[in-house]
């Protein structure tokens, strides 16, 4: 398995572990209360209160809701519900909002059995409970809701609520996809590629990502990407490579930054022609992320003078930085370029390479961890203390040297 691929696989599964994390974010997103059913009793006219929901009278809405919760009406306990979850006009208050989201669901009320499913998941009025959030997300995902079917795959997938079960997941999924949830796609892209589940069809896995790119997922995007940049499961398309790419860096992704500038720094076919300019602008991106690989190669442009002034100091700089986040090769490019830099400007390139690890650091406390300091002709693990390849980004104008 080339490392192209192991690479890969480590990007597929990061939906994945994001798991019911995700779930509290389609509930919350639900802020327009529901229609009105058959089911409403003559004498009360649920009406009133989504009105004055919709016009932003949430005092009106509350008290209406409260007078048709009381008489036993679904849709008025699920807003209800839904208020207290969410503090629209009230206070929070989850276990109030469990108690009505409950007295819906058993009347059959489709998001009120999705978002009891998401309290007992999150642990939101009532203990922590994976059985009892599978039993409503499944009461959902039978009744064709595709957040819930995402949930249930995703709580197969990982043995929450019941024993591990990845078929099941895959045909949760899939039920979720075809409605166009585009979380559901991305892991049926993964279920498909990964061989979990029968051999790897890395083909449909790309038509699975394809899709949930196309509807705004930054991994999917990268996924696919890759994919096109490597053949696996379609003739090889630098071209389409780097859209997906370029889509997916355009969100902010660091890998998908890295990647489309190599791309563009060794590129020279398929409609993608070599652009050193381009290939700095994303490296810079990612290296001032801390992306080791960019620093890597955005050391080599300056060095270089690819597209840019040749300029030791800022070369480098980065290569030092490169090491310090984990890249083994920097160390050996430092020897080399030293062997044409003087002492003083290899000071003047330490102390800046310093203040952008201190201001990485400051931008980034919770990632801060012992990093190695390159000493020339030894690469010893001795040095200070720097982030890890996760956080902000200290300043992000192409051909910066140190962070905002």
């Amino acid at each position: 398995m080339t490392s192209s691929i192991v690479r890969l696989y480590q990007r597929l599964f990061l939906l994945l572990l994001c798991g019911s994390l995700c779930h509290i974010a389609v509930a919350q997103s639900q802020s327009q209360p529901a229609p009105e059913t058959p089911s409403a009793t003559s004498r009360y006219n649920v009406e009133i209160g989504l009105e004055a929901f919709q016009n932003g009278d949430y005092e009106t809405a509350l008290d209406v809701f409260t007078e048709g919760a009381m008489i036993g009406h679904a849709i008025a306990q699920y807003n209800l519900a839904l208020m207290y979850h969410q503090s629209i006009g009230t206070d929070q208050d989850f276990e109030r909002a469990m108690q009505l989201y409950a007295l819906s669901a058993q009347q059959g009320i489709v998001r009120a059995q999705f978002n009891l499913g998401v309290m007992y998941d999150q642990g939101q009025g009532v203990e922590q409970d994976y059985r009892e959030a599978y039993y409503w997300y499944e009461q959902a995902a039978e009744q064709g809701d595709a957040d819930a079917q995402y949930a249930v795959g995703t709580m197969n997938f990982y043995g929450q609520g019941r024993a591990e079960d990845f078929p099941e997941a895959m045909r949760w999924y899939q039920e979720s996809a075809r409605q166009g949830h585009r979380d559901a796609q991305y892991n049926l892209g993964v279920l498909l590629i990964s061989g979990l589940v029968g051999e790897p069809n890395p083909t449909a896995a790309l038509t699975w990502f394809t899709m949930a790119a196309d509807n705004g997922s930054a991994d999917a995007q990268y996924n696919a990407a890759l994919m096109y940049a490597t053949g696996q499961g379609v003739e090889r398309d630098a071209a389409k490579a780097r859209d997906y790419f370029a889509q997916a860096a355009e969100q902010g992704l660091r890998d998908a930054q890295t990647r489309l500038g190599i791309l563009y720094a060794t590129s020279d076919q398929d409609g993608v022609t070599r652009d050193y300019e381009q290939a700095r602008f994303w490296f810079n991106r990612a290296a001032h992320r801390g992306d080791a690989t960019a620093q890597y190669f955005l050391a080599r442009i300056f060095a270089d003078g690819l597209g840019v002034e040749q300029n030791l100091a800022i070369a480098h700089m980065w290569y030092e930085l490169a090491y310090r986040f984990g890249y083994e090769h920097a160390v050996s490019s430092l020897e080399r370029l030293r062997a044409d830099m003087d002492e003083e400007t290899i000071l003047q390139s330490r102390l800046m390479a310093a203040r952008w690890m201190r201001a990485y650091a400051e931008q980034n406390p919770d990632s801060v961890r012992i990093t190695r300091m390159p000493d020339a002709g030894s690469g010893d693990n001795s040095g200070d203390n720097s982030g890890d390849n996760s956080g902000g980004n200290p300043g992000e104008n192409p051909g910066d040297t140190s962070p905002d």
